[in-house]
């Protein structure tokens, strides 16, 4: 048990991990696919009556609705996949570096279990003179565990995704030393 321990830890955290990451990929690619949106439909950029952006409003309905999206079917996915299994080879709990990977198998059953956070981010970076790229992220935050028979691994992954991107364009002045202040 001393020498199976760690691998069989190490062998389902990796399995685990796999899931996850195929889990939550194929889900945000389905999702942004199905909601299949432009900046537009997740921000709403007021301007006033000279062409000058004065707020943005989110749409909050559509952000909220993709977050429980991505997060239940998230959790769905891995337990659709339910059990699977690992195999660790006889040789590898010897110690004796000439039967690593060698002999039968000994099969170990896995049980994922899911902890999905998922929030949306959005992030301002000046690109220019007055211009600025206004991002949206999607974050996702998986904590699992993999449950064995007398074993359990935990296993993280983290993710972040850009859904939507703009550049906000200001107005630009005619001479840019209008606009410096000099002092003495």
């Amino acid at each position: 048990d001393l020498r199976l321990r760690p691998q069989v830890s190490d062998m389902a955290k990796y399995k685990v991990q796999g899931i996850i990451t195929r889990a939550v990929n194929k889900v945000i690619a389905q999702e942004l696919l199905k909601t299949d949106t432009d900046y537009d439909e997740w921000v709403k950029i007021d301007e006033n009556s000279s062409g000058d952006v004065t707020f943005l409003t989110y749409n909050s309905v559509l952000i909220n609705n993709i977050k429980s999206n991505i997060t239940s079917e998230i959790i769905k996915s891995v337990e659709d996949i339910g059990q699977t299994d690992i195999y660790i080879p006889l040789g590898n709990i010897t110690n004796i570096d000439l039967l690593q990977n060698k002999g039968p198998k000994i099969k170990f059953t896995i049980s994922p279990a899911v902890y999905v956070e998922t929030n949306i981010e959005s992030e301002f970076t000046n690109t220019g003179i007055n211009q600025v790229l206004h991002k949206i992220y999607v974050n996702v935050r998986v904590t699992a565990l993999a449950l064995i028979p007398n074993y359990t691994t935990t296993a993280n992954f983290e993710t972040k995704v850009c859904i939507a991107q703009v550049i906000i364009v200001g107005n630009v002045p005619n001479n840019i030393s209008d606009k410096i202040f000099r002092l003495g």
